[in-house]
């Protein structure tokens, strides 16, 4: 009997491990496995933009697809966090876990790895301490000091107070705001989220406030031209008055002095 006979008889799904992901997984069979899985669909979802790389996957799934149970699943989880490589949430109606592979942070193990350069490329993204995906318009450090006042204050700082906060962060850039004297003043006031008002934080005038803005700095940019000119073109001084002018100023302070000495006389 041949292999060949004998294929007949098989699935043909089977588990395909890349050789990089040993390594990077700690040498961990199951976890490599699980990585390599989940590149294979994130390959797929990537072609979805809605699901902007994301992917379920069941305790059916991973036990059907890989044969993980509970344990292996927890210790998988642990090593790719721990390296960094994945990011995890529940979604949708019934809690389903929902995975991403952080690809940038993966391109860089494997090129250390092989020893290479890392290659350039265009992402809109980074990755806070927790590996949570935000755009780069969002400054990093100060993200990461409105993530510990939140502590401080007590509150989670769970994917979904991440993501509403970062919802609310790209409303305000998609408005060409400056978001760094928002955070701080998130920062500064304890404020579990972003906000902008057009009244009390002055971090974009107004299309009205910025016409006076621009009147006003003509107006006075007039009025120093005009008393610039009128400077320039006054006429000189009579000499003979200034003369006359300087003698009777000497007068005056002449009186002033003898008008102090008789009072003292007195």
């Amino acid at each position: 009997m041949f292999i060949a006979d004998l294929r007949l008889y098989l699935n043909d799904k089977f588990i395909q491990v890349y050789d990089e992901f040993m390594p990077l997984c700690a040498h961990d069979f199951q976890t490599a496995s699980f990585l390599s899985n989940l590149f294979w669909w994130s390959d797929v979802a990537d072609k979805e933009p809605k699901k902007q790389g994301w992917v379920y996957k069941t305790a059916d799934h991973l036990k059907k697809e890989l044969g993980l149970t509970r344990r292996g699943y927890e210790k998988v989880r642990r090593i790719l966090l721990e390296q960094g490589l994945v990011q995890y949430r529940r979604g949708g109606i019934h809690g389903k876990m929902h995975w991403y592979i952080n690809r940038e942070v993966l391109l860089a193990k494997i090129c250390e790895l092989r020893g290479v350069a890392v290659p350039k490329t265009n992402s809109k993204h980074h990755y806070d301490r927790d590996n949570f995906r935000i755009p780069k318009f969002i400054p990093l450090k100060l993200w990461h000091d409105w993530l510990d006042m939140v502590v401080e204050k007590g509150k989670t700082t769970g994917h979904s107070m991440k993501k509403k906060a970062v919802k609310q962060l790209t409303e305000l850039h998609n408005k060409k705001l400056d978001l760094k004297p928002i955070m701080e003043k998130s920062i500064l006031t304890g404020w579990i989220g972003f906000f902008f008002n057009d009244k009390n934080q002055p971090y974009r005038p107004s299309e009205k406030t910025a016409q006076e803005q621009a009147e006003q700095v003509k107006r006075e940019r007039e009025a120093e031209y005009k008393a610039k000119l009128e400077e320039e073109n006054k006429p000189p001084p009579d000499k003979e008055a200034v003369r006359q002018n300087e003698g009777y100023q000497g007068i005056q302070e002449y009186l002033k002095k003898r008008k102090l000495k008789n009072n003292s006389a007195q």
